[in-house]
């Protein structure tokens, strides 16, 4: 008798849990697969019907293929709704990130981006991927956040120039800001944005007299260097765009002389947003509008046209500013390719570094 009001007492909560999901997630087929798990590992009573109603031999193969089928389920429905793991393939987030680490991420708090396409289910999307270069837009829809994504979380979101890839970058502007760098320094709605400690930059070391070399400091590290050595180093601004220069928007970005360092004014769309389209500015929103808005538009002449925008987007950069392909290059990353935000980080040298101390 005791055993069944324990039984009652944690299934109980489990089933509440269900339905929580089920009115959070719309999910039928999952919600319905969730009570099933429950039932198989407490109440038992489906998996007593199938034997008593079954072979042996049936029973069996079904339940080992049970056995090697729900831990998979499992880590799909939690790496899909809650938290996933990344892998970090570049040096764009140095100092704060680093290649060969792995960042997990939260997915709730945020809005799980439920995949549209086979290919972007976590744990067994690979299997289905293809050497085709892909010009899908559409691939996620957005579940209801708890949380807004702020100025500075570090994300991980879907690539906008190729689906089969994903990117680790920092928030910098937020939807409805606008964003100008000037000489590398970041301004936000005209507002100077102070810089986190371990952004990094390229500098020229003339310290040696024959030769000049190119080093990379972090804000922190430069300071530690000292006004005496400080005085033969001076900060790699970009000041002229170059003849490979491929900022977003191009041209236009070329055709204004916007460099990585110098860059803008731009306004970052807002859902709600009501926006002045011209033949000059039209060049910069087009592509969202087209791909993520869904909206044919074309600008004839010198006539204009008043658009509201139906999504959020951010634009995002790395710490390592000289080093890093990011929203400068790609444009603005809409709200539901952004997968969640980094909560740890993890890998084999920091492991290694942390049991060394």
């Amino acid at each position: 008798m005791k055993a069944k009001y324990i039984l009652i007492f944690i299934t109980i909560p489990l089933l509440i849990a269900v339905v929580l999901f089920f009115l959070w997630s719309k999910q039928t087929l999952i919600s319905l697969f969730l009570i099933f798990i429950i039932d198989l590992l407490l109440t038992r009573k489906t998996a007593t019907f199938f034997k008593n109603n079954s072979s042996k031999n049936v029973y069996n193969i079904v339940k080992y293929i049970g056995y090697i089928l729900l831990p998979i389920l499992f880590a799909i429905f939690i790496r899909t709704f809650f938290i996933d793991v990344y892998f970090v393939p570049s040096s764009s987030m140095e100092r704060t990130l680093f290649p060969n680490d792995y960042v997990v991420v939260n997915k709730f708090t945020y809005g799980t981006k439920t995949p549209k396409r086979v290919q972007d289910i976590p744990v067994i999307g690979s299997l289905f991927k293809t050497n085709k270069i892909s010009h899908e837009y559409n691939l996620y829809s957005s579940l209801r956040a708890f949380k807004s994504f702020q100025r500075e979380d570090i994300v991980v979101f879907k690539s906008v120039e190729e689906n089969d890839k994903f990117l680790i970058k920092r928030i910098i502007g937020l939807p409805g800001d606008a964003l100008q760098i000037k000489s590398t320094q970041l301004f936000i709605n005209d507002t100077l944005l102070l810089e986190n400690e371990n952004y990094c930059y390229t500098y020229i070391d003339n310290s040696k007299k024959d030769m000049s070399l190119i080093q990379t400091y972090s804000n922190i590290e430069f300071e530690k260097l000292g006004g005496e050595q400080q005085q033969f180093i001076k900060k790699n601004i970009q000041l002229k765009p170059r003849k490979q220069s491929f900022l977003f928007p191009y041209p236009f970005a070329k055709e204004h002389k916007w460099t990585r360092d110098n860059y803008g004014e731009l306004i970052i769309p807002k859902k709600g947003m009501k926006m002045l389209l011209t033949k000059d500015n039209f060049e910069i929103y087009k592509y969202i509008i087209k791909n993520y808005e869904l909206t044919e538009l074309k600008i004839k002449g010198n006539k204009s046209i008043s658009y509201i925008f139906k999504n959020n987007y951010y634009f995002m950069m790395g710490d390592n500013r000289h080093a890093s392909k990011d929203s400068r290059y790609f444009g603005f990353v809409p709200e539901s390719y952004i997968q969640g935000k980094m909560i740890g980080v993890f890998s084999k040298e920091r492991l290694f570094q942390s049991q060394g101390r």
